[in-house]
């Protein structure tokens, strides 16, 4: 016995010395455990990971996926057995919250599903990631934290191949992403790259042919693309500053693909006594809710004759998209500048005078910056504007989610130069900017019954929040479906706070068989004083009217007359009592008669 067990631990330090110089390959360097842990073995030596490199592409778009592929090496001196990885933001390492993992096994974890990799070893991984669709595109300066970690067993691990989870991972390491996604340009979208005339437009050219260069900067292709240019009026005279001598305005440019640019060309005739150059292009392709339009400043000279010294700048008008701005949302400004003079300006700088808002004791919201620029200072630079001409400068601005509810004045300062270089007196102009909040009421828990029958009451039963950040006012509730009303369909709140919950509890009558559709209608007055008018539809089925039988009175029961053998039976007891009494009474008469004639005897 001691011989075979000689031969085992040889024949264990033999496989042991193998293992330990890689000679059998495939295999992990194991030792035996204590017998309290049957089926498991132990490494005995540690891995140690280190990140070599982590990438991600060059733009991450806002609600779309994209791939991390993450490159990791061993270094330690043993195996990492059943390696996976973890996410988490920021640098308190919370869950995540801004991105989730597409390919992931949840729990914002990874699991590869490798058993094991061996010392010295490097590894790559692809992970697919997503930016969820409600992520904020951040100003510059401010990125998401992402932190990604690797983590393994000890060397600890099931004979049976089973899994080592999460908590029994010591070996880790962690690296740091910081990510910046941005709005993604799911429509299509134009821009206008350059305009080029042929012949050049000089002193005695009256007409020729431009080609305007049309880009489309989205990722996405645009259908049916259809175009159409048109010219300003001249003041009052009802012609055109630049004429279409073409048998159309409109031309055909087919199917245009993601980042492709277009050419279209147009025959022109030019009005010498126009004021601007500006034209207008609009385009249209299938599937889009309303054309794309494009205010051309067609570069072209104009008449310098008779006009003053001084050139002037003005912001001739400027437009808001989306015209209702919410708080927390991005806004495009366009502002118009206009060169009112026929001499050029140039060096032209607009700046904006944004405004911001502190808190105090009358309640205001936050401190802060109202209107952020993205991805720019609040200084914008246009370098020349042609004389009697307007330029087009688009701002993308930020709006701080805490803003107040109102209007806000935004003082623009312009400065620029004259056609030789001299400074001109700055002009300043103020735009007017209204920002809501958005008013919104939540259904937190509704009870609506699928079926009922004709006359009988129909409960519906909701509950309710306002989750938005203005009160509402002259909040009504009602239900309205194709059955006559009581005031029991109708429930008047008047102010609902920020915050506030409530319950509606209507109940409805039907008259009819048949399905009963209807809607719970809350309308009330939002935070920019504008009706708003909320359904919650329902659907119920409505079977015939149940009929009740009817309950009849109980009617008295007369008791059956008595017979003489029913009396006689009823009366048995008092009968036989009588007949004991009258007994006795007869024996007691007896012998008083009997002792009464003996007393006679013997006298």
């Amino acid at each position: 016995m001691k011989k075979k067990l000689s031969s085992i631990v040889l024949l264990v330090f033999v496989l042991q010395l193998l293992m330990a110089s890689g000679a059998w390959a495939g295999t992990t360097n194991v030792e035996a455990v204590p017998a309290e842990q049957p089926g498991v073995v132990k490494t005995g030596t540690d891995p140690l990971w280190t990140f070599l490199d982590i990438s991600v592409p060059e733009k991450i778009l806002i609600g779309q996926n994209f791939e991390m592929v993450i490159t990791v090496r061993n270094i330690g001196t043993g195996s990492g057995i059943f390696p996976s990885f973890k996410f988490s933001e920021g640098k308190d390492n919370m869950a995540l919250s801004h991105f989730s993992i597409v390919s992931g096994d949840g729990a914002d974890g990874y699991d590869p599903m490798i058993t094991e990799i061996k010392s010295g070893q490097t590894q790559v991984f692809t992970i697919v990631m997503k930016v969820n669709s409600d992520v904020k595109e951040l100003p510059e300066g401010s990125d998401y934290q992402l932190n990604c970690t690797i983590g393994s067993a000890d060397g600890y691990v099931s004979a049976e191949g089973s899994k080592v989870d999460w908590s029994q991972k010591r070996h880790q390491a962690t690296q740091i992403l910081h990510l910046k996604p941005v709005y993604a340009l799911s429509e299509p979208t134009f821009i206008v790259d350059s305009v080029t005339f042929s012949p050049e437009v000089t002193a005695g050219v009256k007409e020729t042919t431009a080609t305007i260069t049309l880009e489309n900067i989205s990722d996405t292709k645009a259908n049916n693309v259809v175009v159409t240019l048109e010219g300003s009026t001249v003041g009052q005279t009802g012609k055109k500053n630049i004429i279409i001598k073409d048998l159309t305005s409109t031309k055909r440019l087919y199917d245009v693909r993601g980042k492709q640019k277009v050419d279209v060309s147009y025959q022109v005739e030019i009005n010498p006594d126009r004021l601007d150059n500006e034209m207008t292009l609009t385009i249209k392709y299938d599937g889009q809710s309303e054309p794309q339009k494009e205010h051309i400043n067609m570069p072209l000279p104009l008449d310098n004759t008779g006009t003053g010294k001084e050139p002037k700048v003005i912001i001739e008008r400027y437009t808001l998209n989306p015209e209702k701005v919410l708080a927390g949302n991005n806004v495009t400004l366009n502002l118009y500048i206009q060169n009112t003079n026929a001499l050029p300006v140039k060096n032209i700088s607009i700046k904006l005078d944004v405004p911001t808002e502190t808190t105090g004791s009358g309640g205001s919201v936050s401190s802060g910056t109202v209107f952020s620029p993205v991805n720019s200072s609040n200084t914008f630079y246009i370098e020349r504007i042609e004389g009697k001409s307007t330029e087009v400068k688009t701002i993308t601005m930020y709006v701080s989610p805490n803003a107040l509810a109102k209007t806000y004045v935004v003082p623009v300062k312009i400065s620029y130069e004259n056609s030789v270089g001299e400074t001109c007196p700055d002009i300043t102009d103020n735009i007017n900017i209204p920002v809501a909040q958005e008013s919104r009421i939540e259904i937190i828990k509704g009870t609506f019954p699928h079926m009922g029958n004709v006359g009988e009451p129909i409960n519906l039963d909701l509950e309710f929040v306002n989750i938005g950040k203005t009160t509402l006012t002259n909040l009504k509730i009602q239900a309205l479906a194709n059955v006559s009303y009581n005031d029991d369909s109708i429930y008047y709140v008047g102010t609902f706070d920020v915050g506030a919950t409530d319950e509606y509890n209507g109940v409805l009558y039907p008259e009819e068989e048949g399905l009963l559709e209807g809607a719970v209608q809350f309308t009330y007055i939002d935070g920019d004083n504008q009706e708003a008018l909320m359904e919650v539809p329902f659907s119920i089925e409505i079977g015939p009217e149940i009929v009740y039988e009817p309950i009849m009175p109980e009617m008295p029961i007369e008791p059956p007359k008595e017979t003489f053998a029913s009396k006689i039976k009823n009366h048995l007891l008092d009968i036989i009592l009588v007949a004991v009494i009258i007994a006795q009474g007869a024996m007691l008469f007896k012998i008083k008669r009997k002792e009464k004639a003996e007393e006679e005897l013997m006298q």
